[in-house]
């Protein structure tokens, strides 16, 4: 589907353009949202009687995930794998949920057409509203978008809330090809990233459980990863919060006893070779960090 582009002020968040799953009435809309107003009091949409308050399921969602990462960061060694079985059960919670909820799109105003007056000023003529994103930590766009009116007027108070259910947000970041979507960014207490694998099960609305927490991405690097030079593999929560801070995922290799840096070298360059070819690691894994341990002193 076609964005509509409008120009780019270089500056962030960046205005792209509105996406046509975002326009009322255009054809990739089927709920015809009004645009009109600040509230959502609207005859005739699903929003009518919404009073702009986070939804209380996204809430306890974004709640379980931060309980579950304290309690991965402080589990003991045996209760590591419960710890871990937890955490990755939140997070696929977190993104079902999203699935289930109304959030709200940024759109902010830019300058549309200018004119001169009669007296040489310069003047914008007329205004459009565009769609944001912005740079994440890796430098890769991300689309903001939050789950109530107070958390996006701290982050912006000129933003206008477009509400949308989760599966059209998820297509929207589609659209405009950003691969990150962050909700209530700013918060630390609710902000919450949902990655490129999870915005397309997001858009589906199909759980998903985060690479490192699925057994056939574990699987698939186990099976990939045979060598030598390597005693075992593990895949670990790189980003245990889920708030985009760090790669998603961590993959920590145990060496074989006496390897040296040269045979390290050869080693990653030969597992990136084989996870990069590997189908379900590509499709799967949003983003990752090698951790080797053992080497050779």
């Amino acid at each position: 589907m076609a964005i509509k582009k409008l120009p780019s002020t270089g500056d962030a968040p960046r205005a792209t353009g509105v996406p046509d799953s975002l326009v009322p009435g255009g054809d990739a809309d089927s709920a015809g949202f009004p645009w009109e107003g600040r509230t959502f009091d609207h005859h005739g949409t699903a929003f009518e009687n919404d009073d702009g308050s986070a939804p209380e399921a996204l809430t306890r969602a974004i709640q379980r995930v931060r309980h579950a990462a304290r309690g991965f960061a402080e589990a003991a060694p045996g209760a590591q794998p419960a710890a871990l079985a937890e955490l990755g059960e939140a997070h696929a919670e977190a993104v079902a949920t999203l699935a289930e909820v109304r959030l709200l799109i940024p759109l902010l105003a830019e300058a549309g057409d200018v004119g001169v007056t009669p007296e040489g000023r310069t003047v914008e003529k007329s205004q459009e509203l565009s769609i944001v994103t912005v740079a994440g930590p890796d430098g890769r766009r991300v689309m903001p978008a939050f789950s109530s009116t107070e958390a996006m007027r701290q982050w912006n108070a000129e933003a206008r809330p477009i509400p949308v259910p989760g599966p059209q947000l998820a297509l929207a970041a589609a659209q405009e090809e950003t691969d990150l979507i962050i909700i209530d960014p700013g918060n630390p207490e609710r902000e919450f990233g949902v990655r490129r694998p999870a915005i397309r099960a997001m858009a589906l609305g199909e759980r998903i459980l985060p690479a490192w927490a699925d057994p056939v991405v574990r699987g698939a690097f186990a099976a990939v990863s045979v060598d030598d030079a390597l005693e075992a593999i593990a895949l670990m929560p790189g980003d245990p919060e889920g708030r985009l801070l760090q790669p998603e995922t961590e993959v920590h290799l145990l060496l074989a006893a006496g390897t040296s840096e040269v045979e390290l070298q050869r080693l990653l360059e030969e597992l990136q070779r084989r996870w990069a070819a590997q189908e379900t690691i590509a499709a799967r894994v949003d983003s990752m960090r090698v951790r080797p341990a053992g080497l050779r002193g």
